[in-house]
């Protein structure tokens, strides 16, 4: 038990996460006092569109939690028993599920239940895209596909009759089944890469040259 305990501190160290906590801690606060502030992004009707701050707080917190798995030693883990991915998987559920209570937890005081559940979505999608982009770019780069998003997000929000588009997920609201089978995908999506690892990756690679001289 003191070993576990021992190795799960020494993994906690390798990931930086007090940087994480405190990562979590600004981006709450950020959430807290200027939420409702409005950002004005370039628009697709020629104006700006103005979207709540709050609306893009998952990203932060999901390209937080899932750039977590990064570390100084990310070619040796890359190569790392079963063991380490056991403890990798649930290094990242915990952090994405800190960041969901964290921000559920805040946004229930001050917002209705339906912006939460936006929120929540919102956080679920950009984890996924977040893992997405870890592994193909790196853990430190897993902003990459989130931030790629908000461009179409608020450049092309609304239709031609004014209303948001249905893959929205920012606006359209918290119970829109289209944008939480976004949500669902993404993480389905997101979970695959994350277990496409180097040495799957060589595996399938071995697997189809096999089939294909066996043709």
């Amino acid at each position: 038990m003191l070993d576990l305990r021992e190795s799960w501190i020494r993994y906690l160290r390798a990931h930086r996460f007090r940087g994480i906590a405190v990562g979590w801690a600004v981006v709450i606060a950020c959430d807290v006092m200027f939420g409702s502030a409005r950002l004005d992004f370039p628009f697709s009707g020629g104006e700006t569109s103005a979207t709540p701050l709050r609306h893009e707080i998952p990203l932060a917190l999901a390209v937080i939690a899932v750039g977590g798995l990064g570390s100084a030693m990310d070619s040796l883990e890359e190569t790392a028993a079963r063991g380490f991915r056991r403890a990798e998987i649930s290094f990242l559920v915990g952090t994405v599920s800190v960041a969901a209570v964290l921000l559920v937890a805040t946004e229930a005081v001050v917002s209705p239940m339906d912006t939460v559940l936006l929120l929540l979505r919102g956080l679920l999608i950009w984890v996924g895209l977040a893992l997405m982009s870890g592994r193909a770019w790196g853990w430190r780069f897993s902003w990459i596909l989130p931030l790629a998003t908000l461009f179409p997000l608020t450049y092309w929000q609304v239709d031609g009759l004014g209303r948001f588009r249905w893959w929205d997920w920012t606006d359209q609201p918290g119970h829109s089944m289209p944008c939480w089978g976004i949500a669902i995908g993404s993480l389905l999506v997101g979970g695959g890469a994350m277990a496409l690892t180097p040495w799957r990756v060589t595996r399938l690679r071995r697997v189809c040259r096999r089939s294909a001289h066996r043709r």
